[in-house]
């Protein structure tokens, strides 16, 4: 048999037929899936907060939600703080000026106070300081606790004030005015003594207790620049041995415990026996005659001194007057007068 040309077998057909159909269905497939991607690519793209792998819409909107009112929360508390930070604020400005309100009305009384005792210590020393060489004084007021000193208290020359404190001695004793000494009851000792300044009643009674036992005394009761180094001479009698002292604060000290202590004894004795006094020449010489006074004056050679209580019933008070170097025994007594008269016009 005559070979016409190359025989195709049925099988390699069949198989070029399924890898057409194959190749097909491969462009089907691919021109599908490239219309499908399109699509998605050209959907509107989705917020990325939305949705998470592990939250559903849901949980989301809940988050969000919870989220905003943390949000919430948070601004309305630091709103609130700060309206409690600017109401403390408000409040302690308040409080400042309240107080500094109440400081400056406390200022302003204690200047009104001060102005009114700068006004009340206005007593003129002028004439008293220039009457001696050495001039101690004090006027202290019992109802208002006002005090005008100079303030220069230094141990000085007694004269007869010394009897002042040799009567508040005496009278602490056993007995008190009941005591009899040379055949005489105390009383009648004390009186001239400081009424009269007699210096045989005081000799009489410095021999009687001691020296020394008076210096203890007088240190034991807080009087330290008090002290008795002889008895007593004529004033006229120039000293040549060691003076009998006390001081502006130790005369004061004494006024203070008599006034205090009036209404008992013995100071209540103490203090009849003073308003007894006849020697009247330097603190009640100018005084009204109705004005009461207790008071112990003293001389002795250039040394004029005179303390006491002077009873006036609206301000009574203690006035203490020591000097020493005195050339002119008129212009110092006077001086002192006028000072006690001037301390009776101050209210």
């Amino acid at each position: 048999m005559k070979n016409l040309g190359k025989h195709t077998d049925p099988n390699e057909k069949s198989k070029g037929k399924y890898v057409v159909i194959g190749l097909a269905a491969l462009l089907l497939a691919g021109g599908a899936y490239f219309g499908v991607t399109r699509v998605f690519n050209n959907s509107p793209e989705k917020p990325k907060e939305t949705v998470t792998a592990k939250d559903t819409p849901s949980s989301s909107r809940e988050k969000t939600a919870a989220s905003s009112k943390k949000k919430a929360a948070k601004k309305t508390t630091t709103s609130s703080t700060k309206k409690a930070k600017k109401k403390k604020t408000t409040e302690s400005s308040k409080k400042k000026k309240t107080k500094e309100s109440s400081t400056s009305k406390k200022q302003e009384s204690s200047e009104k106070k001060s102005s009114t005792k700068a006004k009340k210590k206005n007593l003129d020393v002028t004439a008293l300081t220039q009457s001696a060489g050495k001039v101690y004084y004090d006027v202290y007021y019992f109802k208002d606790k006002q005090d005008f000193s100079s303030k220069n208290s230094e141990q000085t020359v007694a004269a007869n004030v010394i009897e002042l404190f040799i009567m508040d001695y005496a009278l602490a004793q056993n007995d008190g005015g009941n005591q009899m000494i040379q055949d005489k009851k105390l009383t009648e000792w004390l009186t001239p003594m400081i009424q009269q300044n007699d210096i045989n009643a005081t000799n009489v009674l410095i021999d009687h207790y001691g020296m020394d036992k008076l210096n203890e005394y007088f240190k034991a009761q807080g009087y330290p620049d008090t002290q008795i180094n002889r008895r007593m001479v004529d004033i006229n009698v120039r000293i040549t041995e060691d003076d009998n002292y006390t001081s502006l604060n130790d005369c004061m000290k004494l006024l203070k415990k008599i006034y205090d202590n009036r209404e008992k004894e013995p100071q209540k004795n103490m203090l009849e026996i003073l308003k007894g006094q006849v020697i009247r020449t330097k603190i009640p010489q100018k005084l009204p005659e109705n004005t009461a006074v207790a008071n112990i004056t003293g001389e002795q050679q250039n040394v004029e001194n005179d303390i006491g209580l002077v009873l006036t019933e609206d301000n009574p008070f203690a006035i203490v007057v020591l000097t020493k170097e005195v050339t002119d025994i008129v212009k110092t007594r006077t001086a002192i007068a006028d000072f006690s008269l001037a301390a009776t016009k101050l209210k």
